[in-house]
């Protein structure tokens, strides 16, 4: 009988022990974060609201946020509130006094002390909350021991969505003494206890109303690509909204640096942020990789003009063709090339196929002999047109195009440039535009063509702004691209920030050693390879083995200025495979 008791007690104890395993990590657990890879303090932050039912598609500008949660009383305000992310500062209690604790805090500097710990704010967070989390550190010593809570309460299993640990790590615009979170501590502290997070690193900045135009510059950003390009982790940067698009160019290199990459727009309490600024943000950066926080009513006015699909939008000209032409991830077979028309009625005016695509505009000089040279675009069965003219006709067409510049004649390069700068400033070329030739340069030197270094260094003193599309000589590719005449062309572009496009003949390629393609793609991760049938007489076939090597390495940074007919003999090739 006391067996059989005792059997009962066990049976009885065993149940309770599995029905509180049962309810305890049904209370743990984040409603409707069954999928591990979501709910994870690694997930991509858009994926995860997604998921959540937050928002409905993967865009930075539908996350809302609650600043500075640094009090008991701000984080029930914010807990009971729609927004998805809280933002919160953490600091030592007494930092740099005789009562210094060493307990992290949720205060922001100059407060040193606050009614609720990291600990409890976590707790909190974690237990009545599916919202996401970011942490900012302006102190070092308060790294290493909320690092430390973060890693407990994860290897528990509370810590189901994304956390993001920001610092400012690098010295920015108007900032005359070093203020920043040392760069090597911090990340090396992240490595080491919590190498999970999303990194938002930033630069100390100051805005200065007497000097607006102060802002990052192209040494600060290259100092941070510095400090993460060898890390795994997902970086966004926060920028101060004032100051970034006259530092677009800037960013966009970044951008282009890793798919890792974001950004976070985030507003000073008194600086004045533009609308229109805004929007040119937008309008030249994937939805997906910039956030928005920003107050009332900037914040609302903004989203309001963003997310209207009929207004005009304006792209910076050394952009890539993503998103304009080509959506993230999608393939370059989705860009197509067109070539003007002229028509004489009166004035010679220009005419596009009603199509999206890149507009190819060959340039050469007409010399006068009472004027300057003036560049002018050779449109075949017309007389040429003045380059100036014909970009102020494609300045009022609409939809999504960009702008090819090939130089036929070498001297109409520099002219060339200098028009597209002067038009860029007055705000009359809104889009991508390209700047290329075919060049004669080290084992591919051949007469009557640009010289190599004379395209690299026009561009760079001219007008920087722009995409660089070098191509080869025909004559010396009959045994294809040679690998030294691969290493030259990587040796006189290496130095170069814009982006670029090799321009690869499909027939000469199709004779090429193989990692042709490999090879100039992986000199930049702003390199893509335009592949084209310019060989007279050359058939499908003949380009084909070219076209088809070359969209094996990577579909989405190859395009194809093919004819229509190849064009259609591609996607047949396509279709079967």
């Amino acid at each position: 009988m006391p067996c059989q008791k005792w059997n009962v007690v066990v049976s009885v104890s065993a149940a309770l022990v599995v029905a509180l395993v049962i309810v305890l990590t049904f209370v743990l657990r984040v409603p409707g974060c069954e999928e591990d890879a979501v709910c994870r303090p690694d997930a991509d932050m858009l994926e995860y609201l997604a998921r959540m039912g937050y928002i409905s598609s993967r865009d930075g500008l539908l996350v809302t946020w609650s600043h500075a949660v640094n009090s008991k009383k701000k984080m029930e305000a914010a807990l009971s509130s729609d927004v998805m992310a809280l933002e919160a500062d953490v600091t030592v209690e007494g930092l740099n006094t005789i009562n210094e604790t060493g307990t992290p805090i949720m205060a922001h500097p100059p407060d040193i002390y606050s009614d609720i710990t990291l600990q409890n704010w976590l707790e909190a967070v974690l237990t009545s909350s599916r919202k996401t989390i970011k942490l900012d550190f302006k102190s070092i010593k308060a790294v290493g021991r909320s690092l430390d809570i973060l890693r407990q309460l994860t290897d528990a299993g509370r810590v189901q969505r994304p956390v993001w640990i920001n610092a400012d790590i690098v010295r920015g615009p108007n900032v005359p003494i070093s203020i920043e979170v040392n760069a090597t501590q911090f990340l090396a502290l992240v490595q080491e206890k919590y190498p999970e997070a999303t990194l938002s690193l930033g630069w100390t900045t100051l805005y200065v109303p007497l000097s607006p135009n102060n802002t990052y510059t192209q040494a600060m950003v290259e100092k941070m690509q510095g400090l993460v390009g060898n890390l795994s982790q997902k970086v966004t940067f926060p920028l101060r909204a004032a100051m970034v698009r006259a530092a677009w160019p800037h960013f966009s290199w970044l951008l282009d640096q890793s798919d890792r990459y974001s950004l976070t727009l985030w507003q000073g309490a008194n600086d004045p942020v533009s609308v229109d600024d805004l929007l040119y943000i937008r309008d030249n950066s994937a939805a997906h990789r910039v956030y928005y926080d920003l107050f009332e009513p900037v914040l609302s006015q903004f989203k309001q003009m963003a997310l209207d699909d009929t207004r005009k939008k304006t792209y910076y000209t050394g952009s890539s063709l993503v998103p304009l032409l080509q959506l993230p991830g999608g393939d370059g077979l989705s860009v197509e090339w067109m070539v003007p028309e002229a028509h004489h009625k009166g004035q010679t005016t220009v005419t596009i196929p009603n199509k999206e695509g890149m507009i190819l505009l060959n340039v050469s000089l007409q010399r006068m002999t009472t004027k300057d040279p003036v560049p002018v675009v050779l449109v075949a069965g017309s007389t040429a047109l003045a380059l100036k003219l014909c970009l102020l006709q494609l300045a009022t067409r609409p939809g999504r195009w960009g702008i090819h510049v090939h130089i036929v004649d070498p001297a109409a390069l520099r002219p060339s440039l200098t028009i597209l700068a002067k038009l860029s400033t007055l705000g009359y070329v809104p889009r991508p535009v390209w700047i290329g030739a075919t060049i004669s340069h080290g084992s591919f030197m051949a007469p009557g063509h640009m010289i190599g270094q004379e395209l690299v260094t026009a561009v760079t003193e001219v007008f920087p702004h722009v995409t660089v599309a070098p191509g080869w000589p025909e004559e010396v590719l009959s045994s294809g691209y040679r690998e030294q005449m691969i290493t030259d062309m990587l040796e006189l572009c290496k130095g170069l920030r814009q982006p670029l496009s090799f321009q690869l003949q499909a027939v000469a390629l199709s004779q090429s050693p193989e990692g042709t393609v490999a090879r100039l793609l992986a000199s930049s991760p702003r390199a893509t390879v335009t592949v084209q049938d310019s060989f007279a007489g050359s058939s499908y076939a003949a380009v084909r083995a070219g076209v088809l090597a070359a969209r094996a390495v990577d579909k989405t940074r190859i395009y194809y200025r093919l004819s229509q007919e190849y064009c259609k003999d591609l996607l047949a090739d396509i279709s079967r495979n």
